[in-house]
């Protein structure tokens, strides 16, 4: 393999899978401008590797597959397949990771090498050393939680370093130092921000605002250390202490509309929201989200609520509450055999699926929400009931500020983005769920709340179903999986061809140590 070719590749940040193909290569020189593409770009700015980062992560879910970015939001049941069910019915097929470190981590990870080696005059144009390196350590926490989750163990001390030392199969680190390191990063690069320095330039998601990249960084520490909340459950334990030192820490957490964390979704600039590629004929929203909203006293209801919650005038193709779902979980003939049919069944609304639709990284109910589950734990001392009102009134008022943008009627082709607020009716229901704790238990309530809070953000949702058990979902009755619903996804074929001894040792941690669909990683067992 010609030299030129193999630089070329690593300042386009290639595939894990195609760097593991290229070990095999002789690295020889042919000269600087043998077969060179005159035309060709061969260098980025640093700026424009940020931007390239957070955009790439908003845009997919590690990799251009349709069905890659659907399956989470398929198993927490939002939406249902009608024709093509290869993903509700939990199909075992492997995932992809190769956008997340070609395309982002190694982006970051070029940042953070540059800014950390005596950066020149002209670099630091771009932003000053701690804002560049800072902002890049916690955008790339943020991804590699996303791998972490999905897969289990996975490669992060060495993932990148292919790109300086011709390391092209990265060892797999353990989910649990994967997490450690997530939190340090986190802490790390919200300590080194700094308001008095050049802010990063190609920051499209916070435009430079350092304060408000503090807060996220605080709060994807709640959240992080959540998830960590089955395996050190106790309240003075490591997972509860970080927790409570973001909670506390000066820079503070989301607790504002205008702090939240939304990516800018430009068509124009190349930038759609990633389900306008998705044919709305194929799927329907789930007949279990829409009766959990409704509050129904049926078996479709996979929630405690029995309160009419009008999210669904916005989640919902019809703009109302009399929006009719398609039972999750059935291939076509077994759909037929159950009674049920697709017809006069509801899709999501266009406001989640078009292609300027806004999507968030991060809110302020979220985070409230996560502050009412410590607090139940007893982690903290907040008061459950206050943390829990301000996480539905705050995700009623965001979903307000985003998806309703004027007063005229709605309309599903000319008017997708207005209809009705329905902030006005937040406080009466966060008093009916508030009320439910009595009888179904605040970690109960609360984890119901984040699946309603969560919709669409497939990933979060499945997260957190997985580590707290709410909603009480069933598994789809068409399942070819033996009837689990999807632990992890299985790690990329490219992988096992490429990367098998480390693979190998990265499947031993997974409960059973089997690459399936059904085991569990490290913070699930």
């Amino acid at each position: 393999m010609k030299k030129q070719y193999l630089n070329t590749f690593r300042q386009l940040f290639l595939s894990s899978w195609m760097i593991a193909a290229l070990a095999s290569c002789n690295n020889e020189n042919y000269s600087d401008d043998f077969n060179k593409d005159q035309y060709g770009i061969y260098t980025a700015t640093y700026k424009a590797l940020l931007s390239g980062a957070i955009m790439n992560f908003g845009q997919n879910g590690g990799d251009a597959s349709n069905a890659y970015q659907m399956m989470p939001i398929l198993y927490t049941q939002y939406q249902s397949q009608v024709v093509y069910t290869t993903e509700q019915t939990y199909g075992d097929t492997p995932g992809a990771w190769g956008r997340y470190y070609a395309n982002q981590i190694n982006n970051l990870n070029a940042i953070i090498a540059a800014y950390s080696a005596n950066p020149s005059p002209e670099i630091l144009k771009e932003g000053s050393a701690e804002n560049m390196i800072g902002v890049s350590k916690i955008f790339r926490a943020i991804i590699m939680k996303r791998v972490a989750d999905a897969y289990g163990d996975a490669p992060f001390s060495e993932a990148t370093q292919a790109m300086s030392n011709d390391l092209f199969l990265p060892k797999y680190d353990k989910q649990q130092a994967i997490y450690e390191g997530i939190i340090a990063d986190l802490k790390s690069g919200r300590d080194m921000l700094n308001i008095e320095s050049k802010s990063p330039t190609g920051d499209i998601l916070y435009y430079g605002n350092l304060d408000k990249w503090k807060k996220l960084a605080n709060s994807i520490l709640l959240q992080a250390t959540l998830q960590l909340s089955k395996k050190f459950p106790s309240a003075t334990g490591y997972a509860a202490t970080e927790f409570k030192a973001a909670l506390a820490n000066s820079a503070g957490v989301i607790e504002t509309l205008e702090n939240e964390a939304w990516f800018t979704i430009s068509p124009a600039n190349s930038y759609p929201n990633p389900f306008s590629a998705f044919r709305a004929a194929d799927y329907r929203i789930s007949r279990e989200l829409v009766e959990s909203l409704k509050g129904s006293a049926n078996t479709f209801n996979k929630t405690s609520n029995h309160t009419s919650d009008t999210r669904l005038t916005l989640y919902a193709s019809r703009g109302t509450m009399a929006a009719v779902g398609l039972p999750y979980g059935y291939n076509s003939t077994d759909l037929a055999a159950a009674g049920y049919s697709t017809s006069g069944t509801s899709t999501v609304n266009l406001k989640f699926r078009s292609n300027s639709s806004a999507m968030n990284l991060m809110t302020a109910g979220y985070t409230y929400l996560n502050r009412a589950e410590a607090a139940s734990k007893g982690w903290t001392t907040e008061p459950v009931a206050a943390m829990l009102t301000q996480g539905i009134v705050l995700n009623y008022n965001t979903l307000d500020s985003h998806y309703v943008l004027n007063n005229n009627a709605y309309d599903a082709g000319a008017n997708p983005f207005g209809g009705n607020k329905i902030s006005p009716n937040a406080a009466a229901y966060a008093a009916a769920r508030v009320a439910d704790i009595a009888t179904s238990g605040a970690e109960r309530v609360i984890g119901e709340e984040k699946w309603v809070a969560l919709f669409m953000n497939g990933f979060d949702s499945w997260t957190e179903f997985r580590r707290t058990g709410y909603p009480a979902l069933l598994p789809a009755p068409s399942a070819v999986n033996g009837g689990v619903i999807p632990r992890r996804m299985r790690y990329p074929l490219e992988e096992v061809n490429f990367n098998n001894s480390n693979y190998l040792k990265g499947v031993q941690g997974l409960s059973p140590t089997e690459d399936k669909n059904t085991s569990k990683v490290w913070w699930d067992q």
